[in-house]
C-alpha cells in the first residue's frame, strides 16, 4: 500500500466533498461549503490522502503555532475514512499522515473525535489508534442522547407538564421564516445567563441554513404571533440534534419549549439517536438542572475525547499488526 498525503487545494473541493459522502464518519459539517463559512478565521491546513488516484482519506485541519488542530471551528473533527477500508490501510494511513506532519515541523495535533451516533456506519477506529499513539485524553464531553434502542421513556413529570401544555393555542412551524426573530431571542438568552453570544451570528446561521436546507432546519412555536421558542436542528446520518433550543424569558411562557421540544421529538423518533449535545459549565463540569431537564426525556449520556498526540510517535503504528 502506498499512499500520499496532500494538502487541500481549492481544485479538490469536489472531490473532498464526494468523499465525506461515501465516508464511514465524515457529517456535512466537512463539506468545504460548511467549513469554509468562517474559513478567514483559521489557517486552513486540511489533508487528502490518495492511494495511486483514488482518494482514500481526508482530514480537516488548521494550524496555530506549529500545532494542528481538528477542527476549532467544528464540534468535532478527525481523520475520515472511505467506507470499507480494512484495519491494516486505516492504521498506515494513519501513519503517513502523522509522518507528513512531523515532516512539517508540527510537533502535536489535537482532535475532537467525531462521536459515534454520528457516524454514517459506526467506525471507532481512531479511538484504539490514539490510546496506541499514547495520546493524552484532555477532555471527555458528555453529550446527551435518545437511543432508539434503548427504548427511551419520558419521565412522569414533563408529561404531566406536556398534558397542560396541550391545552395551550400553540402552533409549530418548520421554516426558516422566523429565524431573525429566534436567533434575537438565542443572543439574548445566551448574553444574560453567561455574558456570552451564540457561536454563529444571524448572518453565518443563515448563510448555512441556504447552503444545507435539508440539514439545517428551524421549528418555531407561536402563540397569538409571537415567536415563544425554537429548536435550531441538525439532521447528521441516523441522528437528529438539537444545535439551539431557546425560549422566551416570560415566565408565563417559558415551559412553551417543552411543548416544541416534545413535539418534535415525537416527529423525529424513528431516527437511531436524537441528541441534545452538551451541559457544560466552568470548564468540564455539567449544569445540574440542565442535565435534569435533558434526563427528563430519556436521555443517556456519550462520551466525546479530545485528543492531543505527539506526531513524533508516528513510528508505534509500525508495531501494531504483528
Amino acid at each position: 500500500m502506498i499512499y500520499q498525503v496532500i494538502k487541500y487545494e481549492e481544485k479538490y473541493k469536489r472531490l473532498w466533498n464526494d468523499l465525506i459522502l461515501r465516508s464511514s464518519n465524515g457529517t456535512f459539517l466537512h463539506h468545504r461549503d460548511y467549513m469554509e463559512y468562517h474559513a478567514s478565521r483559521f489557517n486552513d491546513f486540511s489533508l487528502m490522502v490518495f492511494e495511486d488516484k483514488k482518494l482514500r482519506a481526508v482530514f480537516p485541519l488548521h494550524i496555530e503555532n506549529q500545532q494542528a488542530y481538528a477542527h476549532n471551528g467544528l464540534t468535532y473533527g478527525d481523520l475520515i475514512f472511505q467506507k470499507k477500508l480494512k484495519l491494516e490501510h486505516k492504521i498506515e494511513i494513519f501513519h503517513q499522515v502523522l509522518s507528513f506532519l512531523h515532516q512539517q515541523q508540527i510537533t502535536d495535533l489535537s482532535v475532537k473525535n467525531i462521536p459515534f451516533i454520528f457516524h454514517q456506519q459506526i467506525d471507532q477506529t481512531s479511538d484504539y489508534i490514539y490510546f496506541q499513539l499514547k495520546a493524552n485524553i484532555e477532555l471527555v464531553k458528555p453529550f446527551f442522547v435518545l437511543i432508539k434502542n434503548n427504548a427511551y421513556k419520558i419521565n412522569r413529570n414533563r408529561l404531566k407538564n406536556i398534558k397542560k401544555l396541550s391545552k395551550e393555542s400553540y402552533q409549530i412551524c418548520n421554516s426558516s421564516k422566523h429565524l431573525k426573530e429566534f436567533w434575537k431571542i438565542v443572543e439574548d438568552n445566551l448574553m444574560k445567563r453567561h455574558g456570552t453570544k451564540p457561536v454563529h451570528n444571524f448572518d453565518e446561521i443563515k448563510l448555512l441554513m441556504d447552503r444545507f436546507p435539508e440539514q439545517i432546519q428551524l421549528f418555531s412555536l407561536q402563540k397569538d404571533g409571537q415567536v415563544l421558542a425554537g429548536a435550531l436542528v441538525y439532521y447528521i446520518n441516523k441522528a437528529f440534534h438539537f444545535q439551539y433550543i431557546h425560549t422566551v424569558e416570560d415566565n408565563r411562557e417559558r415551559k412553551a419549549v417543552e411543548w416544541l421540544v416534545y413535539q418534535v421529538i415525537e416527529q423525529h423518533k424513528h431516527y437511531d439517536y436524537i441528541s441534545f449535545g452538551s451541559s457544560q459549565v466552568d470548564g468540564n463540569n455539567l449544569n445540574k438542572g440542565l442535565v435534569y431537564w435533558k434526563e427528563s426525556w430519556g436521555s443517556n449520556l456519550i462520551n466525546q475525547y479530545y485528543y492531543r498526540v505527539k506526531t513524533a510517535n508516528f513510528p508505534l503504528l509500525k508495531k501494531i499488526l504483528v
